[in-house]
């Protein structure tokens, strides 16, 4: 079978992409399918001036393509480094690649660049989307205790006495999870609504693409996909009553790597003046999907 990866990523976060690089060199051990990873470098002159700034984009190119040479030989890489405005965000990135692939792929599997997961996270992915026999689902990994309980469908159960709060998430230390608990992974179907954050490690089927979810570049660049692709499936599968289904990899953990993300490059390269904050492109993509939905759930 055939599976595309993707992670977007954004000069400050090239520290980050090196570390998933590797670990995704590890995961490729353990991967016998065929890979298609399409790393995202993007230097938009919308966002970034670079005349003006202390580090050139020459450095975080040659970063780039010099990380990507060390997991070359084991996927099809279709990198790509941007400098103009069609691609913005996360959002816009994700309709660019599945316009091209959802018909060429069996899944997709989403990374954002802070994310922390086991050498066999991919392959128990791959095997889990096998095994459940089911065109459209998502599959998910298992996560540490978030900032609120609404999560707690997807944490393992060796955090979940872990008070749920933002002091507690955003100070884990997630190479905790390198360390084997010894327990056996399973497969369990989440028998209630969609819950899921894009970019950690999810699987999501090609099918679903196909046939319930369109992604068009009027939707946004940057904010809530996730809830997007959740409020959509929860109305196709509890309201119209539609075969969707969401499995979670029982005992295998992943997480964002707050306490130790890198990013020491925002004062040496110069922003653009006029614009939009990440919260103003979010609020565009809130409006977008909002009609979207609407206009779905009343036809």
């Amino acid at each position: 079978m055939k599976y595309h990866i993707s992670i977007h990523i954004s000069p400050y976060e090239i520290d980050n992409y090196q570390t998933f690089i590797h670990q995704l060199r590890r995961n490729f051990n353990y991967i016998d399918d065929e890979i298609i990873f399409s790393p995202f470098l993007n230097l938009s002159n919308y966002f970034y001036n670079w005349e003006d700034s202390i580090f050139n984009p020459g450095y975080f190119i040659d970063r780039f393509n010099e990380l990507n040479n060390i997991i070359k030989e084991y996927c099809t890489l279709d990198e790509h480094i941007n400098f103009e405005e069609k691609i913005l965000g996360a959002f816009s990135y994700k309709t660019m690649f599945l316009e091209q692939y959802k018909d060429k792929v069996d899944a997709f599997i989403w990374f954002d660049s802070d994310m922390i997961f086991p050498d066999n996270a991919i392959a128990s992915l791959i095997v889990a989307h096998k095994s459940v026999e089911d065109k459209h689902c998502i599959i998910t990994p298992q996560i540490h205790r978030l900032w609120d309980e609404t999560w707690d469908v997807l944490v393992n159960e060796d955090y979940m006495n872990i008070p749920a709060s933002h002091d507690n998430y955003f100070g884990f230390d997630g190479y905790k999870l390198f360390k084997h608990n010894g327990k056996e992974l399973s497969v369990i179907k989440n028998e209630q609504r969609f819950k899921f954050a894009a970019g950690w490690c999810n699987l999501l089927t090609s099918d679903l693409f196909k046939d319930y979810i369109e992604f068009d570049y009027s939707l946004g660049h940057y904010g809530p996909d996730d809830t997007f692709i959740m409020n959509l499936l929860d109305y196709y599968k509890f309201n119209k009553g539609k075969d969707v289904n969401q499995y979670i990899i029982k005992n295998l953990v992943v997480t964002e790597n707050y306490k130790h993300s890198l990013n020491q490059y925002k004062n040496y390269i110069t922003k653009n003046s006029n614009v939009k904050t990440k919260e103003e492109f979010a609020d565009d993509v809130i409006q977008a999907i909002s009609k979207r939905l609407n206009k779905i759930i009343n036809e």
